[in-house]
């Protein structure tokens, strides 16, 4: 999924358990012109919006301290948001808080976790090719 340019999709993966989200880094890292970027709570997610083009966020719910709900809202009142594809996972898909976000944000999928990293792949590879329909327009993003 590289554009002509020769571009990576950068993906931003916020997951707070540690064998989580590097089994998710290297699922993603493996896929050819994908490279993903693990943070671990919500102010590191908030400062990698500052300083990267983000083209997909995968983003889990249940964070330390501010939720990924929360981190959500935060995000889109910040400059830097430039609202890609949102990937949100949860263990508790039955929380009033995410059923209302996932009917009132723009949220792309949603994965019930345990999920399959397959799953989690194809959904991603769904959201660039919705997103990004051009590759060469999604590399002057």
């Amino acid at each position: 999924m590289r554009s002509a340019g020769g571009n990576t999709v950068s993906i931003l993966v916020v997951e707070d358990d540690e064998a989580v989200a590097e089994l998710i880094r290297e699922v993603l890292n493996d896929v050819v012109g994908w490279g993903a970027t693990v943070v671990h709570n919500a102010a590191a997610a908030r400062q990698i919006f500052q300083h990267v083009h983000i083209e997909v966020l995968v983003l889990d719910v249940n964070l330390p301290g501010i939720s990924g709900l929360e981190l959500l809202a935060l995000l889109r009142q910040d400059p830097h948001w430039n609202e890609p594809p949102i990937m949100l996972m949860s263990a508790d898909a039955g929380q009033p808080a995410v059923t209302d976000a996932l009917r009132e944000h723009a949220v792309t999928a949603f994965l019930q976790k345990p999920f399959d990293v397959d799953q989690l792949v194809a959904e991603i590879h769904k959201a660039v090719a919705s997103a990004y329909p051009d590759p060469d327009a999604r590399a002057e993003g």
